[in-house]
C-alpha cells in the first residue's frame, strides 16, 4: 500500500499540487498483505465500500498505526508489533471499525478486541511469513 504526501508549491499567487509516492519498508508491505488477505479482514470489508458511500463517506482503508521501525515503516509510533486499523473515511471523520495486530516474533495475526482488551488469533496466509522473513 502506498502513502501519498500532498506537496504545495506556492509561486507568487499560483499554487501547484504534486503527489509524492512514498513506500514503506518491505516488511511493512508484507504485514499489510498479511492483514488485507486475512479471511477476517475480507469479512469486515465485504460490501463495505458500498455501505460507506451510501452513508455519505468516500472510502475505507487500512492504516499502519505503529510498528517496530516507525521511520522506515512510515507509521505513527513504535511498538514491538505491527498495529493496523480498518477505518471508514468521511469528510469530517474516520471511524475505526476494526484493529489488527501482526506479531513478527510469534508470527501470528490477531483481531484486536478493544472492548475486552484481548487479542484473538485469526487465520491468515502463512505462505506470506516466508516472504516477511526474507525482507
Amino acid at each position: 500500500m502506498k502513502n501519498k504526501i500532498l506537496i504545495f508549491l506556492i509561486l507568487g499567487f499560483k499554487v501547484n499540487f504534486a503527489f509524492a509516492q512514498i513506500k514503506e519498508s518491505k516488511k511493512a508491505q508484507v504485514a499489510y498483505k498479511i492483514v488485507e488477505t486475512a479471511p477476517k479482514c475480507k469479512q469486515y470489508t465485504k460490501g463495505l465500500y458500498e455501505r460507506v458511500i451510501k452513508n455519505g463517506g468516500t472510502s475505507y482503508g487500512i492504516m499502519l498505526e505503529t510498528s517496530p521501525d516507525p521511520k522506515k515503516d512510515l507509521s505513527q509510533g513504535y511498538s514491538k508489533t505491527y498495529n493496523f486499523n480498518l477505518h471508514e473515511s468521511y469528510p469530517d471523520r474516520m471511524p475505526i471499525i476494526a484493529r489488527f495486530v501482526f506479531d513478527p516474533v510469534k508470527k501470528q495475526l490477531y483481531d484486536e478486541d478493544t472492548a475486552n482488551d484481548k487479542l484473538i488469533p485469526i487465520a491468515f496466509d502463512k505462505k506470506l511469513l516466508a516472504i516477511f522473513s526474507k525482507k
